[in-house]
């Protein structure tokens, strides 16, 4: 639990720097959440991955012009 409230504050800081949307960020925790809720066992070193790939797929969803993936790495 304290591994996913430090990958919500990363992926807070990702919204901050691209200025994504407050929804964007809100659709990416629930995203998260649901996927952490299904899988146990994640690896520390997959989390950031698993948080990009939320902040992705609501990006996709939420925004007129989402970052590319290159623009996330």
């Amino acid at each position: 639990m304290v591994m996913r409230g430090v990958l919500i504050d990363w992926v807070t800081e990702v919204c901050k720097e691209f200025t994504l949307k407050r929804e964007t960020l809100h659709l990416a925790i629930h995203n998260l959440d649901r996927f952490l809720a299904r899988k146990e066992g994640i690896p520390r070193t997959e989390l950031q991955l698993v948080g990009i790939a939320a902040l992705y797929i609501a990006c996709k969803i939420e925004e007129i012009y989402p970052p590319k993936v290159s623009d996330f790495s």
